[in-house]
């Protein structure tokens, strides 16, 4: 279920942390989307997080400002020495991640449980 008042929802599984975009930039507050964006790199910091599974499943399109920031969590897990996946991409959004190379960089997978058992090998 899609919580409009959050730019992204967040799960802490273990040593993984879960990133749900919920929409483009056009449906959120400018300023709240910075703000979420800044504390979302602060808690991808934090000791005891690795990994980075960001899922999908409740976005057909997220605009470059999300991407951005998404990309932002993706380059800092690399730089902490932790893995990072995508899950649940729908075929409009496995179109965008190719077009921007993100899909060759970063893995996808159809299910969260496929892209947590990746991060465990």
């Amino acid at each position: 279920m899609r919580d409009p008042e959050k730019v992204f929802k967040i799960e802490r599984l273990d040593d993984t942390l879960v990133v749900m975009p919920q929409g483009p930039t056009l449906e959120f507050a400018y300023n709240e989307v910075h703000l979420e964006s800044n504390a979302l790199v602060q808690i991808a910091d934090e000791p005891g997080l690795t990994n980075l599974v960001v899922d999908l499943r409740d976005v057909d399109y997220i605009d470059s400002v999300i991407i951005s920031s998404v990309l932002r969590l993706l380059t800092r897990t690399k730089q902490n020495g932790g893995k990072s996946v995508f899950c649940h991409a729908s075929s409009a959004m496995k179109e965008i991640l190719q077009c921007i190379r993100l899909g060759k960089l970063w893995p996808h997978f159809d299910t969260r449980e496929e892209a947590l058992q990746s991060l465990a090998n």
